[in-house]
């Protein structure tokens, strides 16, 4: 959920980003349990689908009923992720990569508009890089 093509990002300073870093934290933290959680129902759905194809004498009622529950409980959990992550979009972070919680925040250095860049395990934000260089071109930021 970016900008509108005709209006800048929300550009934030490396104080006010690292200010947001105690609401950041958890809301990255329940979206990668909330990732685990999504991956861990569609194996479960994948597992019971596959025994309704198969048959074998397994209850078709019973396996119909877990199958409607799964789904239920996964459109709830996708629910909740577009809602922490649209949190996350709302203050001005780019989830960049769930895996290893990595966060960028819009910023501008010298006039150019860069990105700060923090990952959850880091303490605070203390790198930055340009739009087109990405994580491989991360800078560590002037104390």
């Amino acid at each position: 959920m970016g900008a509108p093509p005709d209006q800048p990002p929300k550009t934030l300073t490396v104080s006010e980003a690292n200010a947001l870093l105690p609401t950041v934290r958890p809301l990255l933290q329940q979206l990668q349990g909330l990732q685990r959680s999504i991956v861990q129902t569609n194996q479960r759905l994948d597992e019971l689908v596959a025994k309704l194809a198969t048959g074998n004498g397994y209850p078709i009622q019973s396996i119909k009923q877990q199958v409607q529950e799964l789904t239920k409980h996964q459109l709830q959990l996708i629910e909740a992720f577009q809602s922490a992550l649209q949190q996350l979009e709302m203050l001005g972070c780019m989830l960049k990569d769930l895996d290893i919680g990595l966060i960028d925040f819009y910023s501008l250095r010298d006039g150019r508009l860069i990105f700060l860049c923090w990952k959850l395990e880091e303490e605070r934000v203390r790198f930055w890089h340009t739009l087109e260089d990405g994580y491989a071109g991360r800078q560590l930021l002037e104390s």
